[in-house]
């Protein structure tokens, strides 16, 4: 980022090179599918381009580009809200459906693992926005107390304790399934 506030245009094409992907991945954990989701990763690095002149770096680039990340997403469920009160992002089911043939008698371990997928997207959808969010970046980007911190505004403290309400909240949604496997 300091090489492209130098002037260096290429610097900013390998900024979205090396971060596209990351931001892709969260926008669609925080928003769910869509076909929008390349709009708004795209909104993202227009913003991180506007903001050349004024960036100051004070952390890892990618605390700063997570919270511009998350603060597009934050609009954009707040206005879905709006027009949606009380149903799910767009694109995710309420039940995740069963990925193997009716008539199957044994569903393969990749089909395992998408079901299970889709179980915790739907479950990880239905947590409050910071919850969810403070659990996608330490679990799926792998970041610290810190970071997450920096990225919501609040302390590491605040985020240990957000990780746990979402931990708490996910639990019951997650448990009828994982206690059914472990019968079968």
């Amino acid at each position: 980022m300091l090489r492209f506030q130098a002037g260096e245009e290429s610097a900013f094409e390998r900024l979205v090179e090396v971060y596209q992907a990351p931001v892709f991945s969260l926008l669609r954990r925080l928003l769910g599918p869509g076909a929008e989701l390349e709009d708004l990763a795209q909104e993202v690095f227009l913003r991180l381009y506007r903001s050349r002149e004024r960036y100051q770096p004070q952390g890892r680039l990618s605390t700063y580009l997570y919270r511009i990340t998350y603060n597009l997403a934050l609009n954009c469920l707040r206005d879905e809200h709006r027009r949606h009160p009380r149903g799910l992002p767009e694109g995710f089911a309420r039940e995740p459906r069963d990925l193997a043939d009716a008539g199957a008698h044994q569903v393969d371990a990749k089909s395992d693992v998408l079901i299970w997928a889709g179980r915790v997207e739907s479950a990880l959808a239905s947590l409050p926005e910071n919850q969810r969010l403070a659990l996608v970046l330490q679990h799926y980007n792998g970041l610290d107390l810190e970071e997450i911190g920096a990225i919501l505004g609040i302390s590491a403290k605040a985020v240990k304790s957000l990780l746990h309400r979402a931990r708490e909240n996910l639990r019951p949604r997650l448990e009828p399934y994982h206690r059914r496997e472990h019968e079968s």
